[in-house]
């Protein structure tokens, strides 16, 4: 009988969330503290004991700091300190309209731009294209010629024109976090586009953003200030800054003073929110961080009689844009994946594995493609699916394992609330029960420490407990097929054999299938009942993983067997390996697509297409001379030929 023993961790450091992280930068605590004090105090105007902003003395014209009037006065004798304050008040309001209105039209104009791409991106960048093109301060100031009396429309309207800098910083954000792998386990888990752009997506650009926001306000303030200088906005005697540098201007032979204070106050603010934005975004980015979407119609897919199995794959074939032209680099693939089945797909980098997990998960890269064949789940034709059908399907019915477990977690989310935040959208279920199960997932993936890790981020994990918590994020939905690619390539031999129990022990728990892929033919052999190789984007042979392992019927396979290591292997000597390397997708052979690395191929292999044959009771292979490897090993036919 199996038994499994419960990882147990140390109690981990305390973790500092991005707010402690900011406070332990002076920059940034210099920067906020001056901010806090310019707005407070502008706030604060109508309560402090100061003179009135428009209260006039001109016994005390252009006089200089004094007990009376703490920074002078201007040339009419009021005081300075009180026009700035409460000037200060519509310089900073009307920097918020602008700030609000750019970034509620730039932020989601962005994203959409930079993660459905297609059409949807190139509307939105020829729009910020033509923003760009348009001089904001003349039209602006058209505007105001336009509206006038209403300076806070005008306010807005220029939020508009800022909007294009957005657009783009945004979009190019979105671009870089768009295919990482978090990204694609939140579509294989059933998020919508929406959800997954407004709860993963967005997270992830909080840094460039805060940066963006930062800049807008400081230019909605230079700007604000700069139509106030011109006239436009507020009219005297209302105070604004940019009427106090107006007034300055006039006295300047007599006095620089005013002109110094408003100056200063003016270039203290600025340069506080610009540097304020650069120190949050490092302290909120990541500590662990670091081809164009191509819409086109897909053929129709090809239909799949419904059957005993879980999933029918038939006919299978992939294109990826590359260089301008498409290359198919999945052709033909067919098989059958049963109820509770492990399944290993085997083969070299580059033979289509992955491609052919991704299809059946739909998630395909951007620059991929489905363009001919079906996928069949019960009675469901996958490649047929939209919309929310599509969304159930991912995390509800197939769940997706990536190589790297990393990449697959939301950085910006603490574990125990992404697996929280997976339950409640696959179960109707509240928060409190969401976290009650989401803790029950990680005990389920035999981690011991449960609460520990829940409140940890992906980034505090090691590898190895980072691959349970994706494995406990992927059974999250309860589905009745999880895909593993690679799932202990990147983990130590010590932690390889512990993820490999789990997987073992959670099909035996839940009577999932499994569907692994794989170049490593000891994780295969330690998890499936069936094996199907491929390469060079066809399936080469095909059956129950015993017969393979003892009587293969197609050279590739015998060689991958040759390349796996052995006990009793000579350590003197390099392994064996396959001489030459996978042709590159687009340059397949019409025949035998091994016949050029073959040690028994002959004229015959490269003139037409070779097919699957039948050589056992459930084995097939694609090889003219399967019947006889299938009696003999590759090594003995090869040396009755020489």
């Amino acid at each position: 009988m199996m038994t499994t023993r419960s990882l147990a961790l140390p109690r981990p450091k305390p973790v500092r969330g991005p707010f402690s992280r900011l406070m332990r930068r002076p920059l940034a605590v210099a920067a906020a503290s001056v901010l806090f004090v310019v707005i407070g105090a502008c706030l604060m105007a109508p309560f402090l004991p100061i003179p009135g902003p428009n209260e006039i003395n001109l016994v005390r014209s252009l006089a200089g700091p004094s007990p009376e009037h703490l920074l002078g006065t201007d040339q009419l004798g009021r005081d300075l300190l009180s026009r700035l304050l409460f000037g200060g008040i519509p310089s900073f309001g009307y920097a918020g309209i602008v700030l609000f209105v750019s970034l509620a039209l730039g932020i989601p104009l962005g994203i959409c731009a930079g993660y459905l791409g297609g059409w949807w991106d190139r509307a939105i960048a020829t729009i910020a294209d033509i923003g760009l093109a348009m001089p904001v301060l003349i039209m602006t100031i058209v505007i105001l010629s336009v509206f006038d009396g209403l300076f806070w429309v005008a306010m807005a309207l220029l939020g508009v024109l800022m909007c294009p800098p957005v657009i783009r910083n945004v979009r190019g954000a979105v671009i870089a976090v768009r295919h990482e792998n978090f990204v694609d386990a939140a579509r294989v888990a059933g998020l919508s586009p929406v959800r997954i752009m407004a709860t993963h997506i967005l997270a992830r650009i909080v840094g460039p953003l805060l940066v963006q926001a930062t800049l807008i306000a400081a230019l909605g303030i230079s700007f604000t200030v700069g139509l106030a200088f011109l006239g436009f906005g507020p009219q005297p005697p209302d105070p604004t800054w940019g009427g106090m540098i107006q007034d300055a201007v006039l006295v300047l032979s007599r006095s620089q003073w005013p002109m110094f204070v408003a100056g200063v106050v003016l270039a203290i603010s600025v340069l506080a929110l610009t540097v304020l934005g650069d120190t949050v975004r490092e302290a909120t980015v990541d500590p662990w961080t670091g081809v164009s979407r191509r819409r086109r119609k897909t053929e129709p897919s090809l239909p799949v009689e419904p059957g005993s199995a879980l999933v029918a794959v038939r006919d299978l074939k992939v294109e990826y844009s590359a260089g301008g032209r498409d290359v198919l680099v999945v052709d033909g693939v067919s098989f059958d994946i049963g109820p509770g089945e492990a399944v290993g797909l085997v083969g070299e980098s580059g033979c289509g594995k992955s491609t052919v997990a991704r299809a059946i998960a739909r998630i395909l890269p951007a620059a991929g493609r489905t363009v001919g064949g079906g996928v069949r789940f019960r009675d469901q034709a996958v490649l047929d699916l939209e919309g929310k059908p599509l969304q159930s399907y991912r995390g509800g019915s197939v769940a997706y394992v990536f190589q790297d477990p990393m990449g697959t977690l939301e950085p910006s989310m603490r574990v125990g609330d992404l697996l929280a935040h997976i339950v409640r959208l696959n179960h109707r279920v509240s928060r409190a029960e969401a976290k009650a199960r989401a803790l029950e997932l990680l005990r389920r993936v035999q981690i011991a420490d449960a609460e520990v890790v829940g409140r940890r981020y992906p980034h505090e994990l090691s590898g190895g407990l980072a691959q349970r918590v994706a494995i406990a994020r992927a059974i999250a939905g309860e589905p009745a097929l999880l895909i593993a690619d690679e799932p202990t390539t990147a983990l130590d031999a010590s932690i390889r054999l512990g993820i490999l129990d789990l997987l073992r022990s959670l099909q035996r728990e839940t009577g999932m299938a499994l569907l692994i892929v794989s170049h490593d033919w000891d994780v295969v052999d330690y998890l499936c009942d069936r094996a199907i190789v491929m390469y060079a984007g066809q399936i080469t042979e095909s059956g129950r993983l015993e017969d393979l392992l003892v009587n293969s019927a197609h050279p590739y396979t015998h060689a991958l067997l040759e390349c796996r290591p052995k006990a009793d292997s000579d350590r003197s000597k390099p392994l064996p390996s396959i001489a030459g390397q996978v042709a590159a997708p687009g340059s397949h052979r019409a025949a035998c697509r091994f016949s050029d690395r073959c040690p028994i191929a002959k004229p015959v292999c490269t003139q037409s297409h070779i097919p699957l044959v039948q050589v056992g009771v459930d084995q097939q292979s694609r090889c003219l001379f399967a019947e006889e490897l299938y009696v003999a090993p590759v090594s003995v036919v090869l040396t009755e030929r020489i």
